[in-house]
């Protein structure tokens, strides 16, 4: 198969996808007791007043009427308006996706920056203080819940030491040394896991790699260790890395909520957690419709990052 059929292929998976994942929310979503006009609505208001809002939003008709009529204002690039807050739903993600991008880098550039020297370390100085350490370190990352790291390093770095602001988001346009501020704990803290993940599968594959008889063969020609590591075995051993940095990176997006929450970060995955509460079926709606695109557009650009870390990955 050639590369750019392997491409179209890839994109075509994207239609059932996103297909599914809309029929999924939006039948859920209308299977929760309850609707919007609910929140919109006094307690005081007679139920004319209520028919006329039910109307007026569609609600009256069948879920499957209400279904494709939303999905073919969104073919057109309108996700509807925000039933709440009268703003067009594009509008608001526009305000509260790059905000959760940024948290999604922050903790993405952490994880990489810690997880690969770290595991390659524990590796290379097996059974050692520095292997035990990153060992611990990683059971830690999994084991404990993500808003207990958050409040006790809000805790000790925010109250204690008071290196770090503990909430409040500042964007970077008004100024930037206070938005890096500002995104450190948070950044950290959601990549703590990733550290952790990837930390032991870097170790584990470097452990696999170094054994090899390739690797026993440059070492028999005299080649330093260190060419060995940067020439052939870290490339080989960061196509299973790569895998579970890009499937983390496409859930990060999405799997901000806690963190977004315990900050007051801004975040789209608050935003649509505010759907949820508040009965905003075009924010949910759209809000995952887009992490859906996000997490489909990751995954395809990785599948094609593995191409180029070994030609030997046939495109199937």
């Amino acid at each position: 198969m050639k590369f750019y059929q392997f491409v179209i292929k890839r994109l075509l998976y994207v239609i059932p996808t996103i297909f599914l994942v809309t029929v999924m929310v939006f039948s859920i979503l209308h299977l929760i007791p309850g609707d919007p006009v609910d929140a919109l609505l006094a307690e005081d208001q007679d139920a004319e007043m209520r028919k006329v809002l039910i109307k007026q939003l569609g609600f009256d008709q069948p879920i499957y009427v209400q279904y494709f009529r939303w999905m073919s204002r969104v073919v057109q690039g309108d996700l509807g308006r925000s039933i709440l807050h009268a703003r067009p739903v594009a509008t608001i993600i526009k305000h509260s996706l790059p905000r959760t991008a940024y948290l999604a880098v922050a903790a993405m550039i952490f994880a990489l920056l810690i997880s690969i020297p770290l595991g390659i370390m524990a590796a290379v100085k097996r059974k050692t203080a520095v292997d035990y350490s990153a060992q611990v370190t990683a059971m830690i990352g999994l084991s404990v819940p993500v808003f207990w790291e958050a409040i006790i390093l809000m805790y000790i770095f925010g109250l204690i030491l008071g290196w770090f602001p503990t909430v409040g988001y500042v964007p970077p346009s008004k100024d930037f040394l206070a938005f890096l501020h500002h995104l450190c704990i948070p950044g950290f803290v959601l990549g703590f896991e990733m550290i952790a993940v990837m930390t032991r599968m870097t170790r584990s594959t470097m452990l696999e790699e170094l054994n090899k008889d390739y690797v026993q063969t440059h070492r028999s020609q005299g080649l330093p260790e260190r060419d060995i590591i940067g020439l052939y075995t870290l490339k080989n051993a960061m196509i299973p890395t790569l895998t579970i940095a890009s499937i983390r990176m496409a859930a990060l997006l999405g799997g901000t909520v806690i963190i977004e929450q315990v900050f007051a970060w801004p975040g789209i995955g608050l935003m649509i957690l505010d759907g949820i509460t508040t009965k905003d079926y075009p924010v949910v709606q759209g809000g995952v419709l887009i992490l859906s695109f996000a997490f489909i557009f990751v995954n395809l650009i990785v599948d094609i990052l593995y191409k180029w870390l070994d030609p030997r990955i046939k495109l199937e």
